[in-house]
């Protein structure tokens, strides 16, 4: 059929068809469509246009972000390296110190080479045992360390304790504590039967103690009725905070008190008896005196809290009894017991009141056979300190518990000379700086510090010159007698590097005092002067 159709028809056919596409094209409903088809692509547009610039808001905000990171990453690394740097270099460039006075020894020194030690590892060890022991400022650093510790309470039976303390259990009652009074514990001697007696030959120990020759037993004055000594009792006293022997402890008074239970080791005795046996047989011409402190142990702390067999004051005994009879003894026990209802020891420190030192040292004098001047002619001063076991226990009952502490200037002329312990010239100084004090490290007003050798020169004009091998305890003692020698050396055997007997026949000494607390005798400064005596 379609071969039927000419030319002619053809073309009618293309123009019918081509007029009713025109007139479906101009139709409404083909407008509203194509409308459609144009808002959906507009609206299709704009939305891809919003979408695009949300992620690029987001973009903006993510690279703001990462930038401000980056930034303070920056800031963080370069404050922590500033910090690190200042630090290293004020480790290089400030000077290390050599002694610690809170601790009372030297300080480490830079080790020797050897190969041996080198290959040993033991080079390396004592190198890094040294930066570590003598950072610079290093008493202050423990000082603010102490202080920010005890921010974090303490532990007492598993129990951790925070803040303030105001009451300590004690089995079933509670005992306030307090710790503004500066009241002192007296002595309590009470009624006890010879059973309760624990200490060894406690009874003949008063006797005992008494000077190792004939002459100071007839010189000294009659004992008191109450000399046979019986020791402090508190039943009722409860330890709150300990750091080995260092105690802080509440009496039966609701007070907080502080304390260094005695611990020495009796079978050291012989060792220090033969030490000071062998300066008098080196020294024969020399006058040599052994003086035993006793400590607040023995006239404050109750016995009840005792962790030894033996008390101080039994070995105190003990070792004087093995001294050579040419030894002049000294009795501690005998010079404080009068005047054991006096402010003699402190409350809350390890260290007596020069109150008591001048008692102690007034026995020495009267065995020297010398001048002793009365506390009238001192200036006297006091001021409130802090007491050490503070620092050791962290309890923070103790932290503001100041007492008085009394001292006793001598005004008579003298000079005191400071040296190093190889007996180097260091400098001239006043024998006790008032104008240094500091009421966490008062006990140093005597004679600025132990590490030092000191040479007084006074107006006595006796011809009489005294040594003093000691540890820290008779400090405060040699003040009290610049009016007794023409001259005193004052040796810390802990900070001595040369033979004591040598320097005493040097130095022609006429009389030598060996004096410290029992527990050093029978430790490690026992041990120190046996090698100073011993030294080559």
């Amino acid at each position: 059929m379609a071969d039927n159709i000419n030319d002619k028809e053809l073309e009618e056919l293309n123009e019918i068809y081509r007029q009713k596409m025109e007139a479906l094209k101009n139709s409404p409903k083909h407008e509203h469509e194509h409308k459609n088809k144009k808002v959906k692509t507009v609206v299709k547009a704009e939305s891809s246009e919003k979408s695009s610039d949300k992620k690029n808001s987001k973009s903006d905000s993510v690279n703001v972000d990462d930038r401000k990171k980056k930034l303070a990453i920056r800031i963080n690394i370069g404050v922590c390296t500033a910090f690190f740097a200042i630090t290293a270099i004020c480790l290089i460039v400030l000077p290390r110190p050599t002694v610690s006075e809170t601790e009372k020894r030297n300080l480490a020194t830079f080790p020797d080479f050897t190969w041996k030690a080198y290959w040993s590892g033991d080079y390396a060890e004592d190198i890094s045992y040294y930066f570590n022991d003598t950072v610079p400022f290093r008493d202050t650093f423990k000082s603010i360390g102490a202080t920010f510790r005890s921010l974090f309470g303490f532990s007492i039976d598993g129990a951790e304790l925070n803040g303030t303390i105001s009451q300590v259990n004690s089995g079933n009652s509670q005992t306030e504590v307090t710790t503004q009074s500066t009241k002192p514990i007296q002595i309590v001697i009470p009624q006890t039967t010879e059973s309760s007696d624990s200490t060894p030959a406690q009874t003949d120990e008063n006797s005992s103690q008494t000077g190792g020759s004939d002459e100071t037993s007839a010189d000294s004055k009659p004992k008191p009725d109450d000399s046979v000594y019986i020791a402090p009792s508190d039943p009722d006293a409860v330890i709150v905070a300990q750091s080995g022997t260092q105690i802080a402890y509440v009496g039966s008074d609701g007070n907080v008190y502080a304390a260094v239970l005695y611990n020495g080791n009796r079978s050291n005795a012989e060792d220090y008896a033969y030490s000071v046996n062998t300066i008098k047989e080196k020294l024969p011409d020399a006058n040599v005196y052994s003086m035993l402190a006793l400590t607040q142990s023995t006239f404050i702390t109750p016995s009840e809290l005792s962790i030894t067999d033996y008390t101080e004051l039994s070995d105190s005994v003990f070792i004087s009894n093995m001294l050579s009879k040419d030894i002049k003894v000294i009795d501690t026990l005998e010079a404080l017991l009068p005047h054991k209802d006096e402010d003699i020891f402190f409350l809350r420190d390890c260290h007596w009141q020069q109150l008591g030192a001048y008692y102690a040292a007034e026995s020495f004098a009267k065995a020297a056979g010398v001048k002793f001047a009365d506390l009238k002619e001192y200036d006297e001063y006091g001021e409130y300190c802090r007491g050490s076991v503070y620092a050791a226990t962290q309890y923070d009952g103790l932290s503001e518990a100041y007492e008085m502490f009394n001292f006793y200037v001598p005004k008579n002329k003298y000079t005191t000379e400071y040296y190093n312990s190889k007996y180097e010239y260091q400098f001239e100084y006043p024998l006790m700086p008032t104008s240094d004090y500091n009421s966490n490290s008062f006990y140093s007003l005597f004679m600025v510090a132990d590490s030092y050798i000191k040479h007084i020169t006074t107006d006595a004009g006796n011809g009489r010159v005294l040594v003093v091998l000691k540890d820290d305890y008779p400090s405060a003692m040699v003040p009290c007698l610049t009016s007794s020698f023409e001259e005193i050396y004052v040796i810390d055997v802990r900070y001595c590097d040369f033979n004591v007997i040598d320097f005493c026949k040097e130095h022609g000494a006429t009389d030598v005092l060996i004096g410290m607390t029992t527990e050093s005798a029978l430790g490690e400064i026992g041990d120190t002067l046996s090698y100073l005596v011993n030294l080559q």
